[in-house]
């Protein structure tokens, strides 16, 4: 809370992190076999023993870091939190784009760019520390009281009369 009471300083980093794949950091497990082919013995030849599979993921992060102060009850919006991602689209005419050289003309190749931008929307409220708001948004509505009607039997009051000149 600032010194006035009023205002809310505020330290944001808001962070996104998204989950790219996984990329393989094994290799395959080789090993030496030979084989006997009528009685005689081949040069030993290279085979996999493992695959040897090693998945690690990956991540990629986006954040932004800013300190802002606003009074109670406002809001703060935060963007730049860009990305933008390549897809390769490819695409064909059934059958016909299968046929070969003739083909060619009913596929087509494109990279695809999708572009997004993530906006975050802060509402700072001062709280005490049981956890209601100090200040309340509502104004108090001033009580109106209902006049009961006047009654339709109820003589009309007497004005005096004004004399003639």
């Amino acid at each position: 809370m600032g010194a006035d009471g009023y205002t809310i300083d505020l330290d944001l980093a808001p962070e996104v992190v998204d989950f790219d794949g996984f990329i393989n950091y094994g290799t395959p497990i080789r090993g030496l076999a030979s084989s006997s082919a009528f009685g005689q013995l081949s040069p030993p030849t290279s085979v996999i023993v493992s695959p040897n599979v090693i998945n690690q993921p990956i991540f990629s992060t986006r954040k932004v870091t800013t300190s802002v102060s606003v009074f109670d009850g406002q809001t703060v919006v935060l963007g730049g939190l860009m990305r933008e991602d390549v897809q390769k689209v490819q695409d064909k005419t059934p059958l016909l784009g299968d046929i070969p050289l003739i083909g060619r003309l009913f596929r087509s190749n494109v990279d695809q760019h999708v572009k997004r931008n993530l906006v975050i929307f802060v509402s700072a409220r001062l709280m005490n520390p049981a956890g209601e708001p100090i200040r309340s948004d509502e104004e108090t509505e001033e009580e109106v009281v209902a006049q009961p009607p006047p009654e339709a039997t109820s003589p009309l009051p007497e004005l005096p009369l004004m004399p003639k000149n």
